[in-house]
């Protein structure tokens, strides 16, 4: 099981985000990426905060709309170091 605690707390959220969005085919979608910073991050991002860093990683094509109110896996989409490393428990 993912440790979301130590996660949000030794990595980027743009690296949080660009894991989330690359799980899986459908990635995240916006309310459930906001509850995990909401729960994880002790309030250091609000939703507005999240809502302009996911503009900017769109604008770059590192994440792009998954037409669902959601996010997936842009065309310049990068594992992050940790995914690679299998931090957190990640499997």
């Amino acid at each position: 099981m993912t440790n979301f605690k130590q996660l949000f707390e030794h990595e980027t959220i743009q690296d949080i985000v660009l894991f989330l969005s690359g799980r899986n085919e459908e990635g995240i979608a916006h309310p459930r990426l906001d509850g995990y910073t909401t729960t994880f991050s002790n309030g250091l991002i609000s939703n507005i905060e999240l809502i302009k860093i996911v503009k900017i990683m769109s604008e770059q094509g590192l994440i792009s709309s998954n037409k669902k109110g959601g996010y997936k896996k842009g065309p310049l989409w990068k594992e992050p170091k940790f995914l690679t490393e299998k931090k957190y428990g990640i499997k």
